[in-house]
């Protein structure tokens, strides 16, 4: 809850109290695909992640009339997941083919998203 709900709600209080006489801005969040659908084994970092959407949400709404724009990216799992010695390969292996593409994501992947939710050609998405 400290980093995943906590540590975003702080940073785009912050960001977001420089937006504001700005009248622009722009934040991406990062949610997971965990955060709407739940998996069994990670049930706190669903739960984190819900947050972060709601969280998101909740702040596109709010701050629409200060013309600052806040979404959230929802990435799949990612190879970096293997770091946690938590994780089995029986484990990574069913959640690789849970996934519609039947592979874990790579970080390039996200990177595009990100920078069109940033961009100006992205000025009339929020939430």
């Amino acid at each position: 809850m400290a980093v995943n709900v906590d540590g975003v709600f702080f940073m785009c209080r912050s960001a977001i109290r420089h937006m504001v006489n700005k009248k622009s801005g722009s934040i991406v969040n990062f949610g997971a695909i965990w955060g709407d659908v739940a998996s069994s084994g990670v049930t706190a970092y669903c739960v984190t992640k819900g947050a972060v959407h709601q969280l998101t949400r909740a702040l596109a709404l709010e701050h629409a009339e200060d013309g600052i724009r806040v979404n959230a990216v929802a990435p799949g799992p990612f190879p970096d997941i293997k770091k946690n010695d938590n994780y089995n390969q029986e484990f990574l292996d069913n959640l690789r083919d849970s996934t519609m593409l039947k592979r874990l994501g790579e970080s390039k992947e996200i990177a595009g998203p990100i920078i069109f939710l940033l961009s100006e050609g992205c000025s009339y998405i929020t939430g």
